[in-house]
């Protein structure tokens, strides 16, 4: 979680590969999202409407992430992150913990409902267009059904991703792997850290200011 942040920001250090270029760009809709970044970790921050919208809008029941947003009708946002299971669950995470995320290991995807449309501790944020439904899609096909509603709270809730962490495929990985899924040009192989993630996502939304 961004606030366990010197024991996993330790274990995160290492060279990183080169990026690969991502996929070609599909067409944008008015679908949006923001990156929000809070140490070393990075969550994609969808309006309540995008989880609400469906394949067949607006029958909202038939969209793939409604279920989560049932228990929190008031929420303006939900943030998702990626995580170590083992990290995610533990009350003070330590170096055990540091060193299960070298090892890698089973993963939980983490949404949160928020009153705003950033967490409260974000220290930065990147809005993008998205191509329609590619995200939630993506989210999706990582939870098995059926999926519980989040907490009204804002407390996190943890479901198992289909997903494996690793120290090649982290919290930032994801999130450029989601985006690269939704059909924007981004890299995603070599992405680890939040500051490597953080500036191909500036980079992509400066592509998208660019006229045409």
């Amino acid at each position: 979680m961004p606030s366990r942040r010197a024991v996993l920001s330790t274990a995160l250090l290492g060279a990183c590969a080169a990026p690969d270029p991502g996929p070609g760009t599909a067409p944008l809709s008015s679908e949006s999202l923001q990156v929000a970044a809070e140490s070393w970790h990075t969550d994609l921050c969808l309006p309540a409407a995008a989880m609400l919208a469906g394949p067949l809008a607006p029958l909202a029941p038939l969209a793939p992430l409604a279920p989560l947003a049932r228990g929190a009708a008031s929420a303006r946002t939900f943030a998702f992150g990626f995580g170590l299971e083992s990290w995610m669950r533990a009350a003070r995470p330590g170096s055990g913990e540091a060193l299960a995320a070298i090892a890698g290991g089973p993963a939980v995807v983490a949404v949160r409902a928020l009153p705003g449309p950033l967490p409260s501790g974000a220290e930065e944020a990147v809005s993008l267009r998205l191509p329609a439904g590619g995200l939630a899609a993506f989210i999706a096909d990582q939870l098995s059904p059926p999926l519980p509603p989040a907490p009204a709270d804002g407390a996190w809730l943890l479901l198992p991703s289909a997903r494996r962490y690793s120290l090649g495929f982290t919290c930032n990985t994801w999130v450029m792997a989601g985006l690269a899924a939704a059909g924007l040009p981004v890299p995603v192989a070599g992405i680890r850290f939040r500051g490597e993630a953080m500036d191909a996502l500036r980079a992509e939304a400066r592509r998208q200011a660019l006229p045409g």
